[in-house]
């Protein structure tokens, strides 16, 4: 019987041995590598220095996109600027002739009512008025459009169109109305 006691004795010792050996594993695995924080700490603390690095880069790298769309815009709004220009001297030059070929027409319709009699005369004057004040309008039109804003051209743009087609509506008229006449 000492036998099976002797075993029991030896397996008593391998497993105290393996206890032991576990134990002063887990020990060596939980212990501190010299600092006074835990790993726990020291991972955050890495954390926390790569978030600053990659906020760091992230915050230069919105600063340069800012700055180049900022350049962009600028560009842009030049661009736009030089066009509005262009596009509002050309409805001016449009706008002078118009008001020129108007003066025309007034001057040939005076013309025409001296030498005509009275129905004729006073038919002819009233298409004189009215073309007398569409001059008036394209006078104040032509001094709106010199005087434009960027932001106000597109209305006052709006307004020409619509007066550039009442003007072509009263030529029409008067040329009409002249060639009955002749």
């Amino acid at each position: 019987m000492k036998k099976p006691q002797l075993i029991l004795t030896r397996l008593k010792n391998v497993a105290g041995t393996l206890m032991l050996v576990a134990s002063l594993a887990l020990l060596q695995a939980c212990g501190s590598d010299g600092k006074k924080e835990s790993r726990t700490e020291d991972a955050l603390e890495k954390t926390g220095d790569a978030i600053a690095a990659d906020t760091k880069d992230a915050t230069e790298k919105a600063k340069e996109d800012l700055k180049e769309a900022g350049e962009k815009a600028d560009a842009k709004s030049e661009e736009i600027s030089a066009d509005f220009k262009r596009e509002r001297d050309e409805a001016v030059a449009k706008m002078k002739i118009q008001k020129e070929k108007l003066d025309a027409k007034i001057d040939e319709l005076k013309a025409k009512a001296d030498k005509q009699k009275d129905k004729a005369k006073a038919e002819t004057e009233r298409q004189k008025v009215k073309l007398e004040d569409e001059r008036r309008d394209l006078d104040r039109d032509i001094d709106k459009a010199k005087n434009a804003t960027a932001d106000a051209w597109k209305d006052v743009k709006s307004g020409f169109k619509s007066a550039g087609r009442d003007i072509g509506d009263a030529f029409d008229k008067a040329g009409d109305k002249l060639k009955k006449d002749n």
